[in-house]
């Protein structure tokens, strides 16, 4: 019986499973403490079929060989998510015939019996997915829910003697016996067992199919007993139906007056002006939308204070006792250039917040001042005077203004050397690679630099591939070219996000390693190598791919050019 059960029970289970993986289409969070139904009632009725399973029948379970209308009605009371009370009332018609019996036995008592039962009945319902019907915020999800069922009843029988026919097999006294046994007994206890499986088609109305077998203690219920030989097995009757409930008594956990349904708030009592949700301060906003849930403010500003009526809140203003801007955090601004008086080191003059509120008449990020040229744009370095030749020296004090200089030589020029400029540079990396069929190696014809593909990985992985191999012998047999015995590669690691900021650390310096080291293994220079690893700290694409990189990057001293060759 309980192997069946249990099995009953997974089955239900999995059709559960399915359901609410077909039926549920959005995700809904649940809290830690996930709500119960709004509605703790529920009146149901049950319509279906009654079976007696006893010394007429081969007493097998379940039977369901001679069935009968059956029906009752129900009152449940949620107590959680899992278990509920059931008080039920039901009334079935209960038939045996031994004609349907498979033992000869039996058949040749030429038996038959119809009588009624009345079982009103308590009963524990287990069910453990109901909960899942609601999210946090008692949205209702539809679905299907299996249970178990576990009670104590009483059933009340009919008084319709068992009828024998002419042939009958049975001896006449045990006969007699069991019908002044039977006129004795009217009723028994019973146990009703069984699982049921619901769909919720809202948060107060559900359907459902339920099956229940009554295990009694009687062996009287089809007036057979001491006739068949068998006094010692109780009878059995079953019955198997489908059920609607609807839900009533709107909860209201926390009592405030507000149902849970409705209470945004529904285990914290609060009045109804913030919908149920506690509010300490009685200023009207919630205390869980509230800043400042202790100090009474206005709603615009979130629950917080507003002293001086600038609307800007006081936790956030500062200057609470002086109407002022946003643009300034609540305090004054006399000259309205955005930067409050108190941080404004020209008060009466517009000027600029990056200046501290003074002027820059001629837009050279100077105050004026603080310019000694205050009508001529020019650098910092020299106090605000143009320096047409950027050697920091100021024109009107520079003997060269058009050539950079020293200031030793009073703005003009040192004529022994220059660095290499851009162009040179970018023709002489030009010449370098001329010739070397690099697939992997090119010049940036941009920023004059030497360009050298990026080396991918899979995720989670520091080790090389061959591919990765080809562009690190490339840079080694670059390294080895006259004319690069000044270069210097540093491999730099990076990693997507998706580990801890310690473990990408870690995963992006093990792959510039492994390439620093492969190079080193194929006859580099380690004087040449270097490698660093930046984690997921400098991302260096929108993908998570060009995130899990290692970037060669190339470098050399600054050539110079003697000008005295």
């Amino acid at each position: 019986m309980l192997k069946q059960l249990l099995f009953v029970f997974a089955v239900l289970t999995s059709i559960t499973v399915y359901g609410q993986d077909s039926l549920v289409t959005t995700s809904l969070p649940l809290s830690t403490e996930t709500p119960e139904s709004p509605y703790p009632w529920e009146f149901g009725l049950k319509l279906g079929g009654s079976a007696l399973a006893g010394d007429l029948t081969d007493n097998s379970f379940p039977s369901f060989d001679q069935i009968s209308p059956a029906g009752a009605v129900f009152l449940r009371r949620r107590l959680g998510n899992v278990f509920s009370l059931r008080l039920q009332l039901m009334y079935g018609i209960l038939q045996n015939n031994s004609d349907k019996a498979e033992d000869q036995a039996i058949q040749a008592l030429d038996a038959q019996i119809e009588s009624s039962v009345l079982e009103p009945s308590l009963s524990l319902d287990i069910e453990p997915f109901f909960s899942s019907r609601f999210s946090d915020d008692y949205t209702f999800r539809p679905g299907i829910s299996p249970y178990l069922s576990v009670g104590i009843g009483y059933g009340i029988w009919g008084d319709s003697p068992v009828e024998y026919g002419a042939g009958t097999s049975a001896d006449p006294a045990l006969v007699a016996r069991d019908v002044a046994d039977r006129e004795n007994e009217t009723g028994s206890v019973v146990f009703p067992v069984g699982a049921g499986l619901r769909y919720y088609l809202s948060p107060k109305s559900s359907l459902g199919i339920e099956y229940r077998v009554r295990f009694s203690g009687s062996d009287l219920i089809d007036g057979v007993s001491s006739a068949i030989g068998n006094s010692n097995e109780g009878d059995k009757y079953n019955f198997i139906g489908l059920t609607y409930a609807a839900g009533f008594g709107a909860r209201d956990a926390d009592r405030d007056g507000i149902p849970d349904e409705s209470d945004e708030c529904p285990t914290q009592p609060g009045p109804e002006n913030t919908n149920g949700c506690p509010d300490a301060d009685g200023d009207g906003v919630a205390d869980k939308d509230d800043e400042c849930p202790n100090e009474p403010g206005v709603a615009n500003l979130n629950g917080c204070p507003d002293g001086d009526s600038d609307g800007i809140a006081d936790k956030d203003d500062e200057c609470p006792t002086e109407p002022g801007t946003a643009a300034t955090n609540g305090c004054p601004d006399g000259d309205g250039d955005g930067v409050a008086d108190k941080d404004d080191e020209c008060p009466d003059e517009a000027g600029l917040a990056s200046l501290n509120g003074c002027p820059d008449g001629d837009g050279d990020g100077i105050a004026d001042k603080d310019d000694e040229c205050p009508a001529e744009a020019g650098p910092a370095a020299t106090n605000g005077c143009p320096d047409r030749d950027g050697d920091g020296i100021a024109d009107k004090d520079d003997e060269c203004p058009d050539e950079a200089g020293v200031a030793e030589r009073n703005g003009c020029p040192l004529p022994n050397d220059r660095p290499e400029n851009l162009q040179e540079r970018i023709t002489r990396y030009g010449q370098l690679l001329e010739g070397q069929d690099f697939e992997h190696i090119r010049v940036d014809s941009i920023n004059g630099t030497i360009m050298i593909d990026r080396i991918f990985f899979p995720t989670d992985v520091s080790s090389l591939n061959r591919p990765d191999r080809v562009i690190i012998e490339e840079i080694d047999r670059f390294l080895a070219l006259p004319g690069a015995e000044d270069f210097e590669i540093r491999y730099e690691g990076h990693a997507d996000r998706r580990a801890s900021d310690e473990y990408n650390q870690g995963l992006s310096e093990r792959r510039a390693g492994s390439a620093s080291d492969y190079s080193e293994q194929q006859g580099a220079d380690p004087a040449n190598l270097s490698m660093i690893g930046f984690g997921e700290k400098q991302p260096v694409g929108a993908t998570l791919r060009e995130n899990r990189v290692v970037i060669p990057v190339a470098t050399e001293p600054t050539r110079m050019i003697d000008l005295r060759n």
